[in-house]
């Protein structure tokens, strides 16, 4: 046998439960002032009700019932159904104009990234967004801007807090997901040297080996592609008991991944808890920033040895894949740092620079 599910209640055109009940007094042919004295009502409480201006109590469907005949269960749930009509009016039109706010969204890109569904209708993106971000409305959705306080713009750039929340966003989808130990900081600290010799693995395994030793420590990491005028290059912040490392492949050298993928955990494990810090990786640095980045260099390149280093002056490629070989990390690693602190050209041995496969 098959199940027919009946259709929700969404007439064209909504009419108070009043309207049957002026139809019904003219096949009575009785006026509303015999209606309200048989109903024991004042005169304007009926004229309420047929107008649709005053909701139809259980007494008074019971006083309808005895006046007009129909069961009082028939006027409760036309009242109820006229009411869900007009509810569900009044959102469409808010929605519909609350709809204006997906422009200022990368909606396109994010549907191209398979994060949310394409649509042509502007009233269908924007419920598609407001379940992507788990909110009921625009103002909530305009309220994600939220999701990225500590986001620090670059002074060359404009960053669109809503792509950032929405890079953000996927970020924390992706990480509930993922099934990792209990988080343990003093674990994380004794297995530091380990992480950093997973920079030597090639471009194509750093993602999945990463993220495995991530689960291992407790740690969420998740990469996430990058989004047009967001500007950032990686993401720390909790989500309850479990820190998140959020990468992007803004750039997917080697060096750049495993540079932001450090300064990320530099913030989990000396910054705190409570604040998301999304990072562009600019310039202006602020105390937390430079701490950060110096946690990531230091742990790839001890400040002894890289210091040992530059004192021999030799940075040819053959040296630098001797130093990297000697202290267990990837030479493009080396050739990045070199060339942040103007020993390189951006230009030089670029080639030793791995790429990283997502």
């Amino acid at each position: 046998m098959i199940s027919v599910q009946p259709a929700p209640y969404r007439p064209d055109v909504i009419s108070p439960p009043g309207a049957t009940i002026r139809d019904m007094l003219g096949d009575l042919n009785m006026s509303q002032a015999e209606l309200a004295r048989r109903m024991g009502r004042p005169i304007n409480k009926v004229n309420q009700i047929i107008q649709g201006s005053k909701v139809i109590t259980a007494e008074t469907a019971l006083a309808l019932e005895h006046v007009l005949g129909l069961p009082a269960s028939f006027w409760l749930t036309r009242e109820q159904n006229y009411r869900l009509a007009l509810s569900q009016r009044d959102r469409l039109g808010k929605q519909e104009r609350d709809s204006q706010i997906v422009s200022q969204f990368p909606y396109a890109e994010m549907a191209k990234l398979g994060w949310i569904q394409k649509h042509t209708r502007q009233l269908d993106k924007y419920r598609e967004l407001l379940n992507f971000f788990g909110v009921a409305s625009a103002e909530r959705l305009d309220h994600i801007r939220e999701l990225s306080p500590s986001f620090r713009k670059s002074q060359l750039r404009e960053a669109n807090p809503l792509a950032l929340a929405a890079w953000l966003r996927k970020g924390m989808l992706d990480a509930h997901r993922i099934d990792a130990a209990a988080y343990d900081r003093d674990l994380v600290i004794q297995r530091l040297d380990e992480l950093r010799k997973l920079t030597r693995i090639s471009g194509e395994q750093v993602v999945d080996r990463l993220q495995q030793a991530g689960r291992e420590l407790g740690l969420a990491v998740v990469f996430v592609p990058h989004l047009q005028k967001t500007y950032v290059g990686g993401a720390a912040f909790w989500l309850g008991n479990r820190p998140v490392i959020e990468l992007s492949f803004r750039y997917d050298t080697n060096d750049h991944i495993w540079f932001n993928f450090f300064h990320e955990l530099g913030h989990i494990l000396l910054h705190s808890p409570k604040e998301t810090w999304l990072d562009d990786f600019a310039e202006d640095q602020d105390d937390r920033e430079a701490e950060a980045n110096s946690f990531a260099s230091d742990t790839l390149i001890p400040p002894d040895v890289l210091h040992e280093f530059l004192q021999k002056g030799d940075f040819s490629e053959t040296t630098i894949v001797r130093f990297a070989d000697h202290i267990g990390i990837a030479p493009g690693i080396v050739v990045g740092r070199l060339q942040r602190d103007g020993k390189l050209h951006h230009s030089e041995l670029k080639h030793l620079k791995e790429h990283v496969i997502p």
